[in-house]
């Protein structure tokens, strides 16, 4: 698939990418006010990171293989469960902004905004998009799921196999730079805020 037509085939998922951020970002905003009217709730999800504390004390590169599976797996989910008429990466896009919104509390409450943004910036402005990228695709997927099952002609052999090549071409490679990002130049610009 050309590049042109990387540019056409999001012409033609823009409105899943539309409704994708739009469901994250009122989750998000969901999640901030939900941990801001209930202070238990945002340290008990913090608490339930301490879980995963032994991640960071893995060599860097395991980190960044860490980091990478898990968006991977994410977003493999998002597109390919959604099949599942968009409810898997519904799903996801909910739990992923509203997890956001809370720690986003917590971190603004603790350090402030501008820690908050050193935080997340470096490897959200690659990660975050490529996620919701991830959820459009399943939400394609679904919709073309649910016209073809009411009997509406719907090439969704063609679609998926689109959608595999763009996960491929696009979505990996984008997973392991943020992850990169994440793991090597996040920590930097948080050591700055600090």
């Amino acid at each position: 698939m050309p590049f042109k037509n990387n540019v056409a085939y999001l012409e033609t998922i823009k409105v899943y990418f539309c409704i994708s951020v739009l469901i994250f970002g009122i989750t998000s905003v969901m999640g901030y006010f939900a941990a801001s009217s209930n202070s238990d709730l945002a340290a008990e999800m913090m608490n339930e990171f301490q879980v995963l504390k032994w991640i960071m004390e893995l060599p860097p590169t395991m980190i960044m293989l860490m980091i990478f599976l898990k968006n991977l797996l994410a977003c493999a989910v998002s597109i390919f469960l959604g099949l599942g008429l968009g409810i898997i990466p519904l799903l996801v896009i909910i739990s992923n902004g509203y997890l956001l919104g809370v720690v986003s509390y917590e971190v603004v409450e603790k350090n402030g905004l501008p820690y908050l943004v050193a935080g997340i910036l470096p490897h959200g402005l690659i990660e975050l998009p490529t996620v919701m990228l991830s959820t459009a695709l399943g939400f394609r997927l679904g919709y073309l799921l649910a016209i073809s099952l009411l009997g509406k002609k719907a090439n969704l052999a063609g679609e998926i196999k689109i959608s595999m090549i763009f996960f491929l071409r696009w979505i990996i490679p984008l997973l392991f730079l943020a992850a990169f990002i994440e793991t090597f130049i996040t920590p930097i610009a948080i050591s700055v805020i600090k």
